[in-house]
């Protein structure tokens, strides 16, 4: 495999579009590369840090492989499992492609590097869990993204996100975690909240499920007014929300807000033992209070056996996917299981 025939590969991988024996050439590349001396280590040093920022970014975006969930009875090698494999190649594809194909983007790519912020957009039809520098998780939905730093500030925590992400901020009441989205500013204290915001969406809104949260309009006094908490802000408490409405430029707070499409984030103790799919949706609907459906007539009768202690849907689904061979797509109200080869 040449290096042009690498690139095309690369592309094609993540677009998703790759034959089965496309992808076994990449498992067979891998295979090869990993027996050969590490070729980064006749570069610069400031290449090597661009080629470690530009492989985060792609696992982080593409593959979304990150440290396995705690308190998970049925976990799987991942040692042998061949997707961790694949994206292993497809990391190296990516360094490839810098090496050989992308070298006229370098002095921008330098400097991301030197800022120190990384960008992780959720191209999947799955809910995505990134961990940020201080420990706060925020869970992206499709299509979302969220900007941070590799190292928050002294004295506040700032990221910057778009679309629809749910938070949990670590409490830190010395360095506020501040949120600029496309038209609001939202200041956390330590909490549990969504941010719903977009540069297209007629109406942006934050709702909170514990804690406290103050959010501005972009652009505003108190927007600029940095960990300071001031006047002009909302206030929002528990089970309230604020909307923005982009024609009449206004905040509009409700103090009794419906949280229930916020459920899927609960913490919750379950466990199965040779249960069916069948029975573990049944569960999973009635707790989190979602609608699960399952496509193949197959997985009817698969069985699992877990102990799945203080995780949330998402967390659930991942071990679902791992443990049953199944994937999940989930628009508005609906996640559906379907069967993977």
């Amino acid at each position: 495999m040449n290096k042009i025939q690498l690139s095309e590969l690369l592309d094609k991988y993540f677009d998703g579009t790759c034959a089965p024996e496309e992808i076994e050439a990449i498992d067979q590349w891998f295979d090869q590369y990993e027996r050969k001396p590490d070729f980064t280590k006749t570069l610069s040093d400031d290449k090597r840090e661009l080629l470690k920022s530009k492989m985060f970014n792609a696992i982080s975006a593409r593959t979304v492989i990150e440290e396995p969930v705690q308190k998970i009875a049925v976990v799987r090698s991942l040692v042998n499992n061949w997707w961790v494999r694949v994206a292993a190649a497809a990391v190296l594809l990516v360094v490839a492609k810098f090496l050989f194909i992308d070298k006229a983007l370098l002095s921008n790519k330098l400097s991301q590097t030197a800022n120190r912020d990384f960008v992780i957009t959720n191209y999947t039809k799955n809910i995505v869990k990134q961990i940020l520098p201080d420990s706060s998780v925020v869970w992206l939905s499709p299509n979302a993204s969220i900007t941070y730093p590799k190292f928050f500030q002294s004295k506040s925590r700032n990221v910057a996100m778009l679309g629809n992400c749910f938070f949990e901020v670590t409490k830190n009441p010395r360095r506020p975690f501040i949120i600029n989205s496309a038209h609001i500013v939202t200041k956390v204290w330590g909490t549990s909240f969504r941010v719903l915001d977009n540069m297209n969406i007629a109406a942006a809104m934050v709702t909170v499920v514990t804690g406290k949260v103050s959010v501005s309009k972009k652009g505003s006094v108190a927007a600029k007014a940095g960990a300071k908490l001031s006047p002009d802000e909302v206030l929002l408490l528990p089970k309230q929300q604020v909307v923005y409405e982009k024609n009449t430029d206004a905040l509009l707070t409700n103090k009794q807000a419906d949280i229930s499409a916020l459920s899927i984030y609960k913490h919750i103790d379950l466990s199965f033992d040779n249960a069916r799919l069948t029975t573990i949706v049944a569960v999973l609907n009635q707790k989190f209070n979602v609608d699960i459906k399952i496509q193949d007539e197959g997985l009817n009768k698969a069985v699992m056996t877990a102990d799945l202690t203080s995780l949330n849907l998402p967390e659930v689904l991942e071990v679902l996917k791992t443990s049953m061979k199944l994937n999940y797509e989930i628009s508005d109200d609906l996640i559906v299981l379907k069967k993977t080869n």
